[in-house]
């Protein structure tokens, strides 16, 4: 590869920093299309002599660095971009997404086309950030952008990532806060001394004025939003933008402009829309009429993205979905193994060649669903999500059984006094998305179940697949005015090892339900987190919680046992509700005739 950096000068005068990456020998009037990647964690790292010498930058970058090679070679342009207030590039950042960040992207583009190798047609892609940014670009409804390589990102900031079932993420508006804080002010995210020995911080642009300008640009980021004020919110509904007096006047200035687009977008009360403003969902009417091809690419235990992926495959009809046995990180998370294997690389290079490569917009190919079931260690396909299924509804009964039988006696509950040492540690689905590989996911699940309520299937006599998003109804008590209230599908094997399946969880404040916005697909009941529809518990009168777990495929075999496993807290991750001023609550949960709690699994309805 051949690369060269610049600052690209915007609109209003902030500059972006830009590498670009083109084929060694390119013939002069060839012209190849391009990749457009726009990151928040530095574009490229500043590597000092001598590690220079002998280190790349690019194979520092795992998977991307991998697949941008693997791109040039084959014949493409690939242009990385540090965001604007992020990296080497200047400006200030009101919030994640703003509008400003999104407009870049237009203007990124416009400079793409107008460079003599390019061919006019452009891809963008990234992974968790920048896979969001990748789709923002949509929002433009630039031309020349043909497709979208979207790897583990959200589509509804509110509930994929930052309040899941309304519980505040608190281990992830933290510890993501205080990383980009420090990626802003050019510090090395490391605690390694040999990276910190060999890597200065983010790479400025090439020639003269170029330590200058990059310290100009981390000054300007100085006055950056922490991300961290996310936590004073509650609803859906709560504004994202600080405007009080201690602001800071650049801070300000970027908020006066996203008001000015924000209103001109959508109306004088824009912001009532609270955090759908950096919500991809929010901007649907935009995603589907530029219409271009998306591979959304995810893993079951990614987070909660393979949710964000499958809903955002129902939402925009031009995506294909791609979900796989991984992590955050792509590595093989199945407890059966490695099984079969998926070549991830030349999955996005076909899927580029055939919407902006030399074939140029070719039709996506089917199947447009592929997924990986665990347990049978196998790929599927399907035509649509979820594919066809029966629901299959177990019963909470006596004795911490699951039954297939629905309950007859009038009145039946458990009690629980919730313990607020509860949690899934730190090898979970959510310490993925800071930057740790899941080798062994949820190593001490049969000990954490020993501080909560269980329930179980007796040994199955044959194996049972569970594809689609299981669901569960709770009917509950509780001496407090609120609560968190989380669910775990578990596999409990032969010798008593106890394997996470997937999970899910509702703030009992937020479950009334509201219908969802036109096009926006969710897969059952959609609490609807908003202010107006606050709920708050009365102690000791009944509620009913019903919510989705995250989606997963898995197969249970043949001897091993089901699990419902109820709790109260995550104390790793989840805000603690109520806090920890006040007491403990007590819950009840109600299993009787006429209030039934119960999980429904979703059971594939033929052999795939």
């Amino acid at each position: 590869m051949r690369r060269t950096s610049r600052y690209l000068v915007m609109r209003d005068g902030a500059r972006i920093a830009i590498d670009v990456h083109l084929p060694t020998g390119l013939p002069a009037g060839r012209r190849i299309p391009a990749v457009l990647y726009q990151t928040r964690y530095w574009r490229r790292l500043g590597i000092r002599a001598p590690f220079s010498w002998f280190v790349d930058a690019g194979a520092l970058q795992g998977i991307l660095g991998r697949i941008r090679r693997a791109l040039v070679e084959r014949g493409y342009a690939w242009v990385d971009v540090d965001v604007r207030g992020s990296g080497a590039s200047s400006g200030t950042r009101p919030w994640d997404y703003a509008p400003d960040e999104i407009l870049d992207g237009a203007e990124v583009a416009d400079w793409i086309i107008a460079q003599p190798w390019s061919n006019g047609r452009i891809a963008t892609a990234g992974a968790s950030y920048s896979g969001s940014t990748a789709e923002f670009a949509l929002v433009n409804r630039h031309p020349a952008i043909r497709a979208v390589v979207n790897l583990s990102s959200e589509f509804d900031q509110y509930t994929d990532i930052l309040f899941p079932g309304g519980v505040p993420l608190t281990f992830y508006l933290d510890g993501w806060g205080a990383l980009t804080q420090g990626l802003d002010a050019n510090r090395v995210p490391s605690l390694d001394w040999k990276a910190r020995l060999a890597v200065t911080g983010v790479a400025p642009v090439d020639g003269p004025g170029a330590g200058r300008a990059l310290r100009d640009a981390v000054a300007e980021h100085g006055a950056n939003y922490d991300f961290r004020e996310v936590k004073r919110f509650t609803f859906r509904d709560d504004f994202l933008l600080r405007d009080d007096a201690d602001v800071p006047a650049a801070r300000r200035e970027a908020g006066r402009r996203a008001f000015a687009w924000l209103e001109g977008r959508f109306g004088p009360d824009f912001r009532a829309r609270g955090v759908d403003l950096a919500s991809q969902h929010a901007y649907l009417s935009d995603l589907r009429a530029a219409a271009a091809p998306m591979l959304a690419v995810a893993g079951w235990l990614d987070g909660p993205y393979a949710n964000a992926m499958i809903k955002r495959f129902k939402s925009l009809p031009a995506t294909q979905l791609l979900i796989g046995p991984w992590d955050h990180h792509q590595v093989n998370v199945s407890p059966f193994g490695a099984g079969a294997t998926l070549d991830l690389t030349a999955e996005l290079v076909a899927f580029l060649d055939g919407t902006v490569g030399e074939g140029g917009a070719a039709a996506p190919p089917v199947p447009r669903v592929r997924y990986y079931t665990m347990g049978a260690e196998r790929w599927r396909t399907a035509e649509d999500w979820p594919p066809p299924s029966v629901r299959q509804r177990l019963y909470l009964a006596e004795g911490g059984r699951l039954s297939a039988a629905a309950p007859e006696a009038p009145d039946a509950r458990d009690r629980h006094a919730v313990d607020r040492q509860a949690t899934t540690g730190e090898h979970s689905r959510w310490n993925t998305l800071i930057g740790r590989a899941l080798h062994t996911p949820y190593p001490d699940r049969a000990a954490q179940d020993a501080r909560l309520l269980v329930y179980d299937t007796p040994p199955l006599e044959r194996p049972l697949e569970v594809t689609g998003h299981p669901r569960v109804r709770l009917h509950v008590t509780s001496t407090a005015t609120d609560g968190a209230f989380f669910a775990y599908l578990e596999d409990v094997w032969p010798d008593g090892r106890v394997v996470h399946v997937t999970e899910g969880q509702l703030r009992a404040l937020h479950r009334r339900t509201r219908d969802q916005p036109a096009g926006y697909w969710t897969p059952g009941p959609a609490p609807s987190y908003r202010r107006a529809d606050a709920a708050p518990l009365e102690p000791g009168v009944p509620a009913v919680l019903e919510f989705e777990l995250l989606p997963t495929s898995y197969e249970f075999r043949a001897g091993h046992r089901l699990r419902l496993a109820l709790a109260g807290a995550d104390r790793a991750h989840f805000a603690m509700i109520p806090s920890e001023e006040q007491p403990a609550p007590v819950v009840e949960i109600l299993r009787g005739r006429t209030t039934a709690s119960w999980i429904e699994i979703p059971v594939p309805a033929a052999e795939p």
